[in-house]
């Protein structure tokens, strides 16, 4: 048993918090929790692989909700993530990127990750749950 101790020791201060930087931009971003029935008209275009829509209603300046594979949806803040909010700094979807009206900075509405150099922070993603054709989208 006096070899177990040692070993304990170790491993408790081998390890290490990963860091993770908070974007200073969206830091503030006001809570909500919404349902969405993809069984009405207004939804059609989530109900497929590829199909997003932007709720204006929700988040800072909307949220986008991208339907990844016919089942999986996902939803990104569709603030600029590297602009502080002003007039221009929300982003239009176009095809399965958002690109931001300030700096046309592009992101990915499959992993939220920045495609344009020199850009740091990737879209901020909110949670979904799912049952059926009811989606409740939350932060």
């Amino acid at each position: 048993m006096k070899w177990l101790f040692p070993i304990i020791v170790c491993v408790i201060f081998s390890c290490q918090d990963d860091i993770v930087e908070q974007n200073p931009y969206l830091n503030n971003l006001p809570p909500f929790e919404f349902e969405i029935n993809l069984g009405l008209p207004l939804y059609d275009n989530l109900r497929f692989a590829g199909g997003t829509i932007t709720l204006g209603q929700l988040g800072l300046k909307g949220v986008h909700l991208y339907n990844l594979d016919g089942s999986q949806i996902l939803a990104w803040e569709a603030s600029c993530p590297n602009q502080r909010p002003s007039d221009c700094s929300n982003t239009i979807v176009n095809g399965i990127e958002a690109v931001c009206n300030c700096d046309n900075s592009i992101y990915s509405l499959v992993t939220g990750q920045p495609l344009s150099e020199g850009v740091e922070y990737g879209l901020v993603n909110y949670g979904i749950s799912r049952t059926g054709n009811l989606v409740i989208v939350n932060n």
